[in-house]
């Protein structure tokens, strides 16, 4: 009975041990770094459908979908959506979106504004119109980042939305 180990088994152990290190270095890298990320993209994601889902319900109740009101114009960085009690904007800025009630251009801006941080979405939205009247918007989202130095692009979102009672009646 021999105790210890020979010259020939501690030199395979240390040839074969690097290459071993280097495969699972890999692994671990990866695994180390898309976990965390997987997880902020998957918190980014569930924020931006609750925008949708607010926007949703606002266009659901929709009066009208003007194309400006109080000094601010519709545009891909602006949605303006008239409610019964005012006019709701969402502004697209800085990695987030800002939903403001307006009233009307004497009093400005009425109400604390709700905010969104999405800093890796990309949100585009179009207001569909018929004889100059707006009546749904067209939204499109996906979350964009970069990884390994390429744009990536995932969990793409597309909705149309019908405005107040054509909505309804399409459901």
């Amino acid at each position: 009975m021999r105790k210890g180990f020979t010259l020939v088994e501690m030199l395979v152990v240390v040839v074969v041990l690097p290459f071993v290190f280097i495969l699972f270095d890999g692994l671990f890298k990866t695994i180390a770094g898309e976990i965390p990320m997987s997880v902020r993209l998957i918190n980014e994601n569930t924020s931006l459908l609750s925008v949708l889902r607010q926007i949703q319900k606002d266009i659901d109740q929709a009066k009208d979908l003007p194309k400006s009101f109080a000094g601010q114009t519709a545009s891909d960085q602006l949605l303006l959506i008239e409610l019964s009690e005012g006019v709701i904007c969402y502004q697209l800025k800085d990695g987030m979106v800002v939903r403001e009630k307006l009233t009307d251009t004497s009093q400005g801006k009425a109400g604390e504004p709700r905010i969104w941080p999405i800093p890796h979405a990309n949100i585009e939205w179009k207001v569909w119109e018929r004889n100059g009247q707006g009546y749904a918007v067209e939204t499109k989202t996906q979350l964009k980042y970069v990884r390994r130095g390429q744009w990536v692009k995932k969990m793409s979102h597309s909705h149309l939305y019908f405005a107040g009672a054509l909505g309804k009646e399409l459901k």
